[in-house]
């Protein structure tokens, strides 16, 4: 086996493993209070899969996971921190609102084509405020993210309260968007058709990072920044358009949350979190554009089942953050754990050699 297919496969494992642990944990949690952890459990799988609505609903929630979680991705190849991912999705989605509202008369394909791309802009622009920061004035970019996000919130609450807000001026939230820049919808699951996202945009950052220049050049810098410089490669701009291409992907998440929510408008935090919770799915699936599909599912999950747990049995929905934060405990600690156990290893072979350098000198 090689030492890539072996790598790969534990960390599988070890994902899996902190799912399970952490899920072993919050069963506990809820027999300690009193309820039936089976019950739980059926309720978050009947919440899920108890209908094709039910299960188009999950699908529908792990389409900004992914994509939020491939933008973390993205950013950390170069090994830059972008916590900014939520005020990226709703930089994204304000510039989807405005086209879908004010853009009107277009073919549906024209229209959704350039919300689609005014999404992407927008995140794009967002995280580009922070990238400049970082390469032009040495601003850490964890900083600067974090921050970035109150700014966004600040100014979408001022659109859906100001200049975007419906005729009534009374719900704090925009009109629907035109029909026309909307995603199409499966009737059957109630799921739209930007569903296709998730194995799209997975697909071309698997492929840029693995395949292509740009990717070798991005995994180059965030192996060795300074020997990828000696080699040519200016660091300095390959980080900077990670942290663009990252946030990017979270404008295309926050443009879908738009174009196919129910009510296909904008209103304070329609972002959900999703921007934070997607950097939990990246870390489960430590750091695999592929892995962040399967971990995506499993959020969605919990995510869908935590509302008809509270409802049917009585455990608190937030019982689903204590099962992410554990998982991202679980997952970290892991990884620190591993990493210890290889430098060990690495100094365990290369003290037989010392030795013997030093008998020969004697």
């Amino acid at each position: 086996m090689s030492p890539r297919v072996r790598e790969a496969l534990t960390s599988i494992a070890i994902s899996a493993a902190a799912v399970v642990a952490a899920l072993i944990v919050s069963m506990t949690i809820v027999a300690a209070a009193g309820k039936a952890p089976g019950d739980a459990i059926n309720a978050m799988i009947d919440a899920s899969f108890g209908s094709e609505r039910q299960f188009g609903a999950m699908l529908a929630k792990a389409v900004p996971l992914t994509l939020a979680s491939l933008g973390w991705v993205l950013a950390f190849s170069v090994r830059r921190i972008n916590v900014g991912l939520e005020g990226q999705i709703l930089a994204g989605g304000a510039v989807a609102t405005i086209i879908g509202l004010k853009l009107t008369g277009l073919p549906a394909v024209v229209h959704l084509s350039l919300l689609v791309i005014g999404g992407i802009v927008g995140g794009a622009a967002w995280a580009g405020i922070a990238a400049w920061l970082w390469a032009k004035r040495h601003v850490n970019e964890i900083i600067s993210t974090l921050l970035l996000n109150f700014v966004m919130i600040q100014i979408i609450s001022w659109l859906v309260t100001g200049p975007l807000e419906e005729p009534t001026h009374t719900l704090g939230q925009t009109s629907p968007v035109e029909q026309s820049a909307r995603w199409p919808l499966i009737e059957a699951m109630r799921l739209h058709w930007d569903i296709v996202l998730i194995p799209l945009a997975t697909i071309v950052v698997a492929w840029v990072l693995s395949s292509t220049r740009i990717g070798y050049r991005l995994r180059f810098t965030g192996a060795n920044k300074d020997f990828a410089a000696y080699s040519g490669i200016s660091t300095t701009k390959v980080a900077a358009l990670a942290l663009v291409a990252s946030g990017g992907l979270a404008g295309l998440a926050g443009s879908s949350l738009i174009s196919s929510s129910p009510a296909g408008n904008m209103a304070d935090n329609f972002s959900a979190n999703y921007g934070f919770e997607g950097i939990v799915v990246a870390l489960l699936a430590r750091n695999s554009p592929l892995g962040c599909v399967p971990a995506a599912l499993l959020f969605a999950f919990l995510k869908q089942g935590g509302g008809l747990m509270e409802a049917r049995v009585g455990v608190p929905s937030g019982l689903v953050l204590v099962t992410q934060g554990l998982v991202i405990v679980l997952v970290a600690g892991s990884t620190f754990l591993l990493q210890k156990s290889h430098w060990r290893r690495v100094d365990a072979t290369k003290q037989p050699a010392a030795r013997l350098t030093a008998a020969e000198v004697a």
